[in-house]
């Protein structure tokens, strides 16, 4: 299942960018989202538009596990989310591992910001979920989509709060 969200900010991409990678702004995030995140690793190569940052990061939603996968999750929902951001494309691949049928669960997307004007940018998300259960895959895309898009949604009004505090 493929789906794209888009929302816009009010920011430059730099400062948008800045702010995505900023300690600070992930530390009040995810608690924002009721997610809690573990570093696994977050390097930096280069600079400018050479600059290319690799995150790994380990995420538990403090959420029921639905009904529809409890009897796949044991002793909870987490998931690895692995990251590449490149300057040059101002765009990030991601990876997302989940902590349980990791072989049957692919779950990928390209993360972008792109200007609309010196202070406004359009962040989207074109992500795509794969889930090989017979019977059932259709219905656990649907809803992890779902899940993504009310995390973007949240994440969308706390990153447009973030910034009206934040200003450059």
């Amino acid at each position: 299942m493929k789906y794209t969200i888009e929302d816009t900010f009010d920011v430059s991409v730099a400062r948008y960018w800045e702010a995505f990678f900023d300690d600070a702004y992930g530390a009040a995030l995810w608690p924002a989202l009721d997610i809690k995140c573990e570093r696994i690793k977050f390097e930096r190569i280069g600079e400018g538009d050479a600059l290319e940052i690799h995150r790994e990061q380990k995420l538990i939603p403090n959420r029921e596990v639905p009904a529809l996968m409890q009897k796949f999750v044991k002793g909870g929902f987490s998931y690895v989310e692995r990251n590449h951001y490149k300057a040059r494309d101002s765009a990030m691949r991601t990876v997302t591992t989940p902590g349980f049928m990791a072989d049957k669960i692919t779950t990928v997307g390209l993360y972008r910001v792109e200007a609309l004007g010196p202070t406004r940018c359009k962040r989207i998300w074109e992500g795509e979920v794969d889930v090989s259960i017979p019977l059932l895959g259709g219905k656990v895309e649907k809803m992890l989509v779902d899940e993504v898009r009310e995390s973007y949604r949240k994440a969308t009004e706390f990153t447009r709060r973030w910034h009206a505090e934040h200003p450059a």
